[in-house]
């Protein structure tokens, strides 16, 4: 029976990469980023605990909904969009200067057989504070 089910995924699989490879010809290739943080603050302070885990999309949106307050199905749309603007603007060799993220150039550009690498420069500005939006600017006689 368990064989059963393995040989079920494996088609799903299949089929599935039988539709990717069908895909038009309009789509960009797959980017993959090498950041190499430039901020010279960096250097000084102690260097950041590294982890193995990437954030993933899912991760990602659930994080970006939380910081918002919006709803999950009006924030992913606008998420994915962000994500492909910068992906084309990235793939295109554009500079990008994002605050909060900062400026970020492309240094080298590498087409592989499975997708595109980019190796980018990216300088981050210092922290600014922020006013924290239940924070009142004035008082309300005013």
């Amino acid at each position: 029976m368990a064989k059963s089910a393995k040989a079920g995924t494996a088609t799903r699989a299949s089929s599935k990469a039988r539709t990717v490879a069908a895909a038009d010809d309009a789509t960009p290739p797959r980017v993959e980023l090498a950041v190499v943080a430039d901020d010279p603050a960096a250097d000084d302070a102690a260097p950041a605990a590294k982890t193995d885990a990437a954030v993933k999309l899912k991760t990602f949106l659930e994080r970006v909904v939380a910081r918002s307050g919006a709803k999950k199905n009006e924030a992913r749309p606008v998420v994915e969009a962000v994500l492909d603007v910068l992906g084309e603007a990235l793939h295109a060799g554009e500079e990008l200067n994002l605050p909060p993220l900062g400026k970020i150039k492309v240094s080298r550009q590498k087409d592989t057989g499975g997708g595109e690498v980019l190796v980018v420069r990216l300088k981050r500005g210092g922290a600014k504070p922020k006013v924290a939006a239940t924070e009142a600017l004035a008082d309300d006689e005013d």
